[in-house]
C-alpha cells in the first residue's frame, strides 16, 4: 500500500485504501509518549473513542486535551474535526458491505498441493507483519525481558495461551525469575496480588478480545508492574493499560486465525533476549541443558 506521509491526510478525510488506523500504524514510532497513548487508546475502541470529544479521548488515553490535539496534528489531520470526518467515512464504507469477511476456499488440486500453498501465504503474510512491528516497541520489550533483575509473569487468553506458554518455556531457559501464570484469578492469585513495581507482565490478547484479560491489565496497572502486551492490529481494550504494545497479525485465508506470526515473533524475541543477554545468558542457559540431560533418554550407539 502506497502512502504519501509528506502531504498527510486532509480535512476530507483519508482517500484510497487507507484508513486511520493504518496511518497510526504507520506513524506510531515516531509519536510521542503521550501521543503513543492517544493512539492505543483509539485503537482499542476503534473507531468509536475518536468520534466524541477531545476530552472523552484525553481521559480514556490518560492524557491532556492538547496531547490529543498533538496527536491528531501528528496524523496529518487540520484537526480534530478532521480527524473525526475520516472515522466517519470508514463508517460508511463499512456499512455499504461486508469487509474483513475471509471466505475460505482452496484451490484444485490435491491437499499436499494446497498445504503448501497456503504455508507459503502465511510466511509471507508473517514476515510482513513482523515488519510492521513499531521498532521502538520492540526494543523497549526486549530491553525489559532481558533485564534479569526483574521478575517476568506471562498469561495468555483461551487459544493465546500456546503462545504465551511457548514464549515462557523458551524465556526460563535463559534467565531466572520467569513464571507462566495460567489461572491469575483462581490458584494463582497470590501472583497477582503480590506484583511489584519493578515486575513485568507479558499478557497476550486476540480479536475477539477477553474481558478477563482486560480487567487483569487493570490489576497489573493498579499495582505499578509493567505490561508489554501482545495483540493483534485491532488491539485489544487492554492497550490502554500497556507500556509497551507489539501488534502481530493473525488473520489467514481460512475461517481461523493464525498464530504463525505470532509464534516466529516468540522465537525471535528470545533469541534477541538471549543475544541482549550476552555471557549471562550463555551460562545460563548452559545450566539448565546440563541438569535437564538428566532426564534424557540416550540411545545405545
Amino acid at each position: 500500500m502506497s502512502k504519501d506521509l509528506e502531504s498527510g491526510p486532509s480535512a476530507a478525510g483519508i482517500t484510497g485504501s487507507e484508513n486511520v488506523s493504518d496511518l497510526i500504524s504507520d506513524r506510531l514510532s515516531d509519536l510521542r509518549a503521550a501521543e503513543r497513548k492517544v493512539a492505543r487508546a483509539l485503537i482499542a475502541d476503534y473507531p468509536t473513542a475518536g468520534l466524541g470529544t477531545v476530552a472523552s479521548l484525553a481521559h480514556a488515553a490518560g492524557v491532556s486535551g492538547p496531547s490529543v490535539v498533538r496527536f491528531v496534528t501528528a496524523l496529518g489531520f487540520d484537526g480534530f474535526p478532521a480527524l473525526q470526518d475520516a472515522l466517519k467515512d470508514e463508517l460508511r464504507l463499512r456499512s455499504e458491505g461486508p469487509l474483513g469477511n475471509i471466505v475460505w476456499a482452496s484451490d484444485p488440486g490435491s491437499h499436499s498441493a494446497n498445504l503448501v500453498q497456503g504455508a507459503e501465504t502465511m510466511a509471507t503474510n508473517a514476515v510482513q507483519s513482523l515488519k510492521a512491528i513499531p521498532p521502538q516497541e520492540l526494543e523497549r520489550a526486549i530491553a525489559l525481558l532481558a533485564d534479569s533483575s526483574r521478575k517476568v509473569f506471562i498469561t495468555g487468553g483461551r487459544y493465546s495461551n500456546s503462545l504465551a506458554r511457548h514464549l515462557a518455556i523458551n524465556l526460563e531457559t535463559i534467565r531466572p525469575k520467569v513464571r507462566f501464570v495460567e489461572h491469575p484469578f483462581g490458584s494463582d492469585l497470590s501472583t497477582l496480588i503480590s506484583l511489584g513495581t519493578r515486575d513485568i507482565y507479558v499478557l497476550f490478547d486476540f480479536h475477539r478480545y477477553q474481558s478477563s484479560t482486560v480487567e487483569l491489565a487493570r490489576n497489573i496497572r493498579r499495582r505499578g508492574a509493567t505490561i508489554v502486551l501482545v495483540t493483534d492490529e485491532r488491539m485489544s481494550p487492554a492497550a490502554s493499560k500497556a507500556q509497551v504494545v507489539i501488534p502481530i497479525n493473525v488473520s489467514a485465508p481460512s475461517p481461523f486465525y493464525t498464530f504463525s506470526g505470532g509464534t516466529m515473533l516468540m522465537e525471535l524475541l528470545v533469541l534477541a533476549v538471549l543475544q541482549e543477554l550476552g555471557d549471562k545468558g550463555r551460562e545460563y542457559l548452559a545450566r539448565w541443558d546440563a541438569t535437564r540431560q538428566r532426564e534424557l533418554v540416550t540411545k545405545p550407539d
